[in-house]
């Protein structure tokens, strides 16, 4: 399983990402205890495409409240879970726009 820190492109160029609820059950059960473990504020899977892109939608996994050595922490956690041939893309949201959206579009799978 492939993790980054990622912040999807939402420049003038290109057109908005649409966000989509994800729920991956099992995986999130797994997590609970590390994102308590780990202070993590709040906790989404969505999935991410951009209109007119062919590719499969990008997964990822977004929480707030977590320094960068905790998110390499759970980057590391969910990595060991994953198979290796599943890409999942670690955000940290923030006040803005993508953020506010993805919040809107999903429900948090987990939250403190």
């Amino acid at each position: 399983m492939s993790s980054t820190l990622v912040q999807p492109d939402c420049s003038a160029e290109k057109p908005r990402p649409i966000v989509v609820a994800l729920s991956l059950p099992p995986l999130e059960k797994a997590l609970v205890p590390v994102c308590a473990e780990l202070a993590i504020t709040e906790a989404y899977f969505a999935a991410l495409r951009q209109p007119g892109d062919a590719q499969a939608p990008r997964l990822l996994l977004a929480i707030s409240g977590a320094e960068v050595a905790r998110q390499r922490r759970l980057a590391a956690a969910v990595a060991e879970m994953l198979p290796d041939d599943v890409e999942l893309d670690l955000i940290e949201l923030a006040d803005d726009e993508f953020s506010e959206t993805l919040r809107k579009s999903c429900t948090p799978f987990y939250s403190r």
